[in-house]
């Protein structure tokens, strides 16, 4: 008895579709590789809990043949046995598994493993062959495939990515999968989300509820594979949670060209109540539904920001599923910027970005970078179907905020702010000499001064970075040993001073004088002594006591001032 139900009609008498959700799992094993059974077992035994079974053996595997036969072949035999159009669909495929990643391909008579080519090589044989393919689980464990490198080429044929996979009971679309998602997104790449159980057991199909929803016209392996080559599919963590996403009346999946206005169309459907929807984008989450409906309806007009834009859906229900669709990407022209970014060092900022012609046609582009009023302008050819990195440098800026500008034609293809910050400010809290009150407001106005400020929780064991240490005396009744400068902090102290460094010894109210701290002040100033008078503490020099001294780059300071230790500042930081 069939545990799944197909659907035309989604709330039936309000909504109406022309695509049918089929539940799919595109990445389990058997015997062929790693697994247990036979290619025509597992379809046997998927159709009771899926519409659609790809069976997608480790390719090295292949290496040896079953009696003889090819083992790609075998499945893709079996396979066609399997399908009953109307009621299963079973794929075939190979999975090759580099150290950089895992790919799964699909349908196709060759297969190539990882002891034949490396990511490079199976990326032009996918091209040669023109064949489907997946990024399986993308993490740290298996890879990330050169951190989602973009090959322009091969972007037409990997269509696909996993943002979830595992055959256990729980959590298997994982933040990690959604933040690699994005990042391949980012890089370049147009792929539709699935979610699989990449089986090794006997459980195709019914090792959890987890599913990659199809939205096809029909149940055949033609109008299945056209979705899958369209990416009109979502990840599920739930067996049967029904998804629409459209923009300007286009599924998920789809790559549209000039759109000034968006109308985003959410459809959500499931006998769980959903708690969540997010819409995404390359700038994060656009906009957030909190609800509490098993049905729901939710519509947003926006209008694209820059030249190459991507939003998709992330739904989450009451028991914590979730559910993710397929981007759908809106381009004003076919050059763009991806993979842009930026990096602040010192007074320069750093911008780089790969420029991408996603047309098959040469192009012309006028680009221009801009930081803050500063401008540089490049005239670029850019051949089809490829990239051109690009890295930009301004330099010399004053401290500041500065907004981040690549523009394409004339058009806005990335904005983003940096800022440039003063020198670093290091202030230590490390021995029992966190004064909240006073030190709060020291951060925020060095902070507001263009300093970047730093509290310093543990002991100077390498030579500070900074134009200035604030070094507070320890509070009273702190624990003593905490609150002592050791040995070879003191030489830490006094090296940073022979390379141009400050330090400021502050002396706050209800401190005291602990052990290394009179020491640190007489490798400076060997007349001076620490002389602790009730909550306050002064130094004496021949025989003057005095609240202050400032000795080149060495400076002590008590009070019960704040203003008085801004004018300091201001005047140690001139």
């Amino acid at each position: 008895m069939r545990k799944i139900f197909l659907s035309v009609l989604l709330f039936l008498t309000i909504f109406v579709f022309a695509q049918n959700f089929y539940f799919a799992n595109l990445h389990a094993h058997t015997s062929y590789s790693d697994g247990a059974g036979t290619p025509s077992e597992a379809f046997q035994h998927a159709m009771k809990y899926v519409h659609v079974q790809a069976i997608t053996d480790h390719a090295y595997y292949f290496e040896r043949k079953l009696n003889g036969l090819d083992k790609l072949l075998l499945t893709k035999e079996q396979a066609m046995k399997s399908t009953k159009t109307g009621e299963f669909v079973a794929l075939w495929g190979f999975e090759w598994t580099g150290g950089v990643g895992h790919i799964s391909v699909y349908c196709t008579d060759e297969w190539i493993s990882r002891n034949q080519v490396d990511l490079k090589g199976l990326y032009d044989w996918i091209i040669k062959k023109r064949a489907l393919a997946q990024f399986n689980h993308p993490t740290s464990s298996f890879g990330t495939f050169n951190e989602f490198e973009y090959d322009p080429l091969a972007d037409d044929f990997i269509n696909l990515i996993e943002v979830g996979n595992g055959s256990w009971r729980g959590r298997t679309i994982t933040d990690e999968m959604l933040s690699n998602y994005q990042l391949a997104l980012r890089k370049g790449w147009h792929l539709g989300a699935t979610a699989n159980q990449d089986n090794h057991r006997v459980e195709w199909g019914s090792a959890n509820d987890t599913r990659t929803v199809i939205l096809a016209e029909e149940l055949s392996f033609e109008a299945i594979m056209e979705a899958l080559w369209s990416r009109r599919v979502y990840a599920s963590e739930d067996r049967n949670a029904k998804l629409i996403f459209e923009c300007n009346s286009h599924p998920m999946g789809s790559i549209l060209f000039g759109e000034k206005s968006l109308n985003f169309r959410i459809v959500l459907e499931d006998t769980e109540p959903f708690e969540e929807v997010r819409l995404v984008s390359k700038r994060g989450v656009e906009k957030v539904w909190k609800i509490s409906e098993r049905q729901v309806q939710l519509d947003l007009v926006l209008e694209p920001r820059e030249v190459n834009e991507w939003y998709y859906v992330l739904a989450v229900q009451r028991d914590g599923d979730r559910i993710v669709s397929s981007p759908v990407w809106v381009k004003q022209s076919s050059v763009y910027a991806v993979n842009e970014r930026t990096r602040v060092q010192g007074n320069t900022v750093g911008v780089f970005f790969d420029l991408v012609n996603f047309s098959n046609d040469a192009s012309d582009v006028r680009l221009t970078v801009k930081v803050g009023e500063l401008e540089k302008k490049f005239e670029q050819h850019i051949s089809g179907k490829s990239k051109k990195g690009f890295a930009v440098e301004f330099s010399g800026l004053d401290v500041g905020k500065y907004t981040v500008t690549i523009l394409l034609n004339g058009l806005v293809g990335w904005k983003t702010e940096v800022e440039i910050k003063g020198e670093t400010v290091l202030i230590d809290i490390s021995h029992e000499n966190d004064h909240p009150e006073f030190l709060q407001a020291v951060k925020s106005f060095l902070e507001d001064k263009g300093f970047r400020v730093v509290f310093n929780s543990r002991y100077f064991k390498t030579v500070p970075r900074g134009e200035l240490v604030i070094l507070p005396f320890p509070k009273k009744g702190g624990f003593a040993e905490a609150s002592a400068l050791n040995d070879f902090e003191m030489e830490t102290l006094i090296n940073y001073l022979s390379t141009g460094g400050k330090i400021l010894m502050l002396a706050l109210p209800d401190s005291s004088i602990a052990e290394g701290f009179e020491e640190l002040l007489k490798r400076n100033v060997p007349a001076l002594k620490l002389v602790q008078e009730d909550n306050r503490i002064f130094i004496t020099l021949d025989g003057q006591l005095s609240n202050s001294l400032q000795e080149k780059g060495f400076i002590f300071l008590s009070t019960d001032s704040i203003e008085e230790i801004f004018k300091w500042l201001e005047e140690i930081l001139r």
